[in-house]
């Protein structure tokens, strides 16, 4: 009863201080807050009902991923029959308290409070003087970690973001890592040990959040822009069949908590992943492994996932996590136990699929295997039970690509076969098996690669070991994992070889089939938990010194993950993209005021076409984006054409792909001075423009073609 009057004063008092925000302060920071307090502790008291027979922290994460499962699922419905407002999603928060105060009585939990309570005056939870002292010195460590990124914002093109920021950052990163792993080699405190690793892994991939104020990547700008014509309209015409998963949430935090859109989307999945994964991880190894301490312990296996797909919010990345986090739910219905239920699992596989279908598809696929897994179906059908569950497997061995060949005769894109692919001989003559141990005589960068070259072989090693050590217990268990492993990798050798995504540019093509190796390395994961576990479990029966040896390698495991998340440009790698500076955003401005508001073309890179989506959002001529974005669309080719040979008749050429041709007379070609040629293309360029000019300190040239009706090429 004394739980009941406390959830209810708690929900009371949320909706007070919601509304007094919502109506009147309008505070972010007030709204941050409260949002972690709605995530919190509604989330706490949703799994206590969703997974009662887990203890403490286990069932937090589930309530949280299942409540964010259905706020995103209710808005997405909501968009496709009408739309995204304020109102709604004001109305889906004030329901929540009385929808979980329901559910409480009905099935009633342990509450929050409760356990607050018992570990403030519970003994066994006293914590020893050398645990405070490793925390404050990770608490100072990570204030000088995130104080080192704040002090380096970047905000020119540059290729890696190891090109600005020092030396001393990896410092802070190992030592942090050290402490956290020790508190992980401890395995006692585990709630102090999940803060910890939850913050070194949101240090491991917020760099880029921190460290670019005008945004990253490509992707990103497009989804933010989106995000802002459905925060003012509600909705987008034609409406997208897929991302609005993420669109939902981005609104959800914006509407309902006044956080504005770049921030919510900049750090949605660098903090969703943060904050569930290692929780998640944690759930499912007590399952797995049986022994807390070395459940604690397998977390350093985080690592060894491929982390770069979380560093920045994209709907792939958001569909990513959603997935991984289905894999790690399932894994106590995998072991025959009772929590979760299928329900839940199908509520998480339903999300992934309204996020992104090249995690989505496999997601609900997975789903579909757990349900015909033999030995739960009914024993009366056996030959039907596998007729099912053969043509299933069947399917899931070429969905993708058959859904990439619809895609394209609907929407009319370009993708060809390549049946010559087909030939065994092709594929092992393309297989470079030196790429696992290259040398650079760099002795840190070798170690760093060899590494990351070598990631998923190091992660199929371990499952493939725990495999053979438990197959007897595991071959029905974890059927539906090794189904999708098998299923993904026919997926991805199809895309990568047989398909040719000729809408994309040349060196973009392997893009989609590359997406599908972290969904590889995310259904192993089950089994590498088990591997890790079998492999610590022997070895703190050992001396110190390889005990020590082991934590030595974690580190170098870890510390090599950060610096490989990132885009590089070192003796192993060089990234192709630069990410937008100032000066193109300036540059686009500038497009905007010489135009006078007349209509016209702009021939640019990616980073510049990215600043004018972020800064003036969409402007379309028919179906021709003004902008030269996709790069595998027409108006690329052009400013392909224009780097090539910038004459006036190239110029000409690329204001005719505009329907209303005759009232576009003016063409933009902007240069960056990081263009290949780009002293060339520059000169050649100032002598057939009608007018030109710099920005930046030379950073990016803007010439100007003028075609009125009196003028001729």
């Amino acid at each position: 009863m004394l739980q009941r009057i406390q959830l209810i004063i708690f929900s009371v008092l949320f909706l007070a201080l919601f509304f007094l925000n919502s109506a009147l302060i309008e505070s972010q920071t007030f709204g941050i807050v409260l949002l972690c307090f709605y995530l919190g502790v509604f989330g706490w008291e949703l799994g206590g009902v969703l997974v009662k027979s887990e203890k403490a922290i286990l069932r937090w994460w589930i309530g949280i991923w299942v409540l964010l499962s259905v706020i995103l699922i209710v808005l997405t419905g909501s968009y496709y029959v009408w739309q995204i407002t304020q109102t709604l999603v004001l109305t889906l928060i004030f329901l929540t308290p009385p929808l979980i105060l329901w559910v409480t009585k009905r099935f009633p939990s342990r509450s929050l409070f409760a356990h607050a309570h018992d570990l403030w005056h519970t003994r066994r939870h006293r914590i020893p003087g050398i645990v405070w002292v490793v925390m404050t010195a990770l608490v100072f460590t990570f204030t000088l970690f995130f104080l080192t990124l704040l002090n380096h914002p970047v905000t020119e093109g540059i290729r890696s973001v190891w090109e600005r920021l020092p030396g001393s950052l990896f410092v802070l990163f190992l030592l942090a890592t050290s402490l956290v792993f020790a508190l992980l080699w401890r395995g006692k405190e585990r709630a102090l040990s999940l803060v910890g690793i939850s913050l070194l892994l949101f240090a491991t991939l917020s760099v880029v959040a921190f460290v670019f104020p005008l945004g990253f990547g490509f992707d990103s700008f497009i989804h933010k822009a989106t995000e802002m014509h459905l925060a003012e309209f509600g909705t987008i015409s034609p409406k997208p069949f897929y991302y609005i998963g993420q669109y939902a949430l981005v609104l959800f935090a914006h509407h309902g908590f006044n956080i504005s859109i770049d921030l919510a989307d900049t750090f949605l999945v660098p903090f969703l992943a943060s904050l569930l994964l290692p929780m998640a991880w944690y759930f499912a190894a007590v399952h797995i492994t049986r022994k807390r301490s070395i459940s604690m312990l397998t977390l350093t296996g985080i690592f060894l996932l491929p982390l770069s797909q979380f560093i920045v919010t994209t709907p792939q990345a958001l569909a990513n996590l959603w997935t991984l986090l289905l894999i790690l739910a399932s894994v106590p219905y995998l072991l025959d136990q009772e929590h979760p239920r299928l329900r839940i699992l199908a509520l998480g596989a339903g999300a992934t699929a309204l996020i992104h279908p090249i995690a989505g598809i496999p997601a609900l696929l997975y789903f579909m295997f757990l349900t015909t897994d033999p030995s739960r179906t009914n024993p009366r059908t056996p030959k039907t039970n596998r007729i099912v569950r053969m043509i299933l497997g069947v399917f899931a061995c070429i969905v993708l690509p058959l859904s990439f060949v619809m895609n394209s005769l609907v929407s009319n894109q370009a993708l060809s076969l390549n049946w010559e692919s087909l030939n065994p001989l092709r594929w092992l003559t393309a297989f470079n098996f030196n790429v696992f141990f290259e040398n650079r005589f760099s002795p840190l960068l070798d170690l760093v690669y060899l590494y990351g070259l070598n990631t998923l072989l190091i992660l199929v090693l371990i499952a493939g070991f725990a495999w053979m050590e438990y197959r007897k217990d595991l071959s029905k268990r974890f059927r539906a994992l090794l189904l999708m492993v098998l299923a993904l990798t026919v997926n991805y050798l199809i895309m990568s070889t047989f398909l040719e995504f000729t809408f994309l540019i040349d060196y973009e093509r392997g893009n989609y089939a590359g997406r599908l190796l972290p969904l590889i390395h995310f259904f192993l994961t089950p089994l590498l938990i088990l591997g890790l576990g079998h492999l610590f479990v022997n070895t703190k029966s050992h001396p110190i010194v390889l005990r020590a040896s082991v934590l030595a390698i974690l580190i170098t495991f870890a510390g090599s993950s950060f610096y490989l998340s990132y885009p590089r440009r070192d003796a192993y790698e060089t990234n192709r993209g630069f990410n937008v500076s100032q000066s193109d955003i300036d540059a686009v401005y500038l497009v905007e005021s010489l135009a006078a508001g007349a209509p016209y073309l702009a021939l640019a890179n990616q980073s510049v076409s990215a600043g004018a989506i972020g800064e003036i959002g969409f402007r379309y001529y028919g179906d021709l984006f003004f902008y030269p974005i996709p790069t595998g669309g027409p108006l690329y080719e052009f400013f392909l054409a224009m780097n090539a040979s910038p004459t006036r008749a190239t110029a000409l050429k690329a204001l005719e792909l505009a329907p209303e041709h005759g009232d576009i007379n003016t063409l933009f070609f902007l240069v960056n001075n990081y263009w290949w040629d780009a002293p060339r293309i520059i000169e050649t360029a100032k002598a057939t423009a009608d007018d030109w000019r710099s920005l930046g300190d030379g950073e990016i040239y803007l010439f100007r073609y003028n075609f009125g009706v009196d003028q001729t090429p």
